[in-house]
């Protein structure tokens, strides 16, 4: 491979485009702002108002702190079970099939590498927001991290139901294994 088929590659290489894609923008942002040109558009563009009026039930809803204990429990039950019987399942179809493709594949999806740390995440903020809030559990600050807990909850029931369906799927589908299994091993031939 030549010198010049090497800086080809590099130019042409995602890391390369966007490195200068940012370099681009952060150049012309910087001259756009030098020369004030967003003063032009203030003026000659319509007003836009968006009202936000309709969100005022979400300031009025003060959460109940003893759901905190019920998604620390929880999460820690799903950190308890899932996590070791999932590995445990995968791992017994991986030797089943004498690969770890299965293996490889359940742990990179995203579901799998978020999981543990935003289980873990979110049990401590519950646990220390449980522990901290007593008195005044009408402040703006304690709606806004009980709301996240609760949404970041959410987030991570959905994941975990991804999480069990990969898993139905890896021991009910032979033929998506085999065809896994078939993939691997043409990648490794080339």
């Amino acid at each position: 491979m030549t010198k010049f088929s090497k800086f080809r590659s590099y130019l042409l290489s995602k890391k390369f485009l966007v490195g200068i894609s940012f370099l681009v923008g952060l150049i012309l942002g910087y001259i756009l702002g030098f020369f004030k040109i967003h003063t032009i558009f203030s003026y000659s563009l319509p007003k836009i108002s968006i009202d936000f009026s309709w969100l005022s039930w979400f300031g009025q809803i003060t959460p109940n702190p003893t759901f905190l204990s019920d998604v620390a429990a929880f999460e820690a039950a799903i950190i308890a079970f899932l996590v070791p019987l999932s590995i445990e399942i995968i791992s017994k179809i991986s030797e089943r099939y004498n690969s770890d493709v299965i293996t490889r594949s359940f742990n990179n999806t995203w579901e799998n590498k978020i999981l543990p740390p935003f289980l873990l995440i979110n049990i401590v903020a519950a646990i220390l927001l449980r522990f901290f809030v007593q008195d005044d559990i009408n402040s703006v600050v304690w709606k806004i991290v009980a709301w996240i807990v609760l949404l970041v909850f959410m987030y991570i029931a959905f994941a975990i139901w991804g999480v069990i369906n990969r898993i139905k799927a890896f021991m009910s589908d032979t033929k998506s294994v085999v065809n896994q299994l078939y993939e691997d091993v043409e990648k490794s031939i080339e």
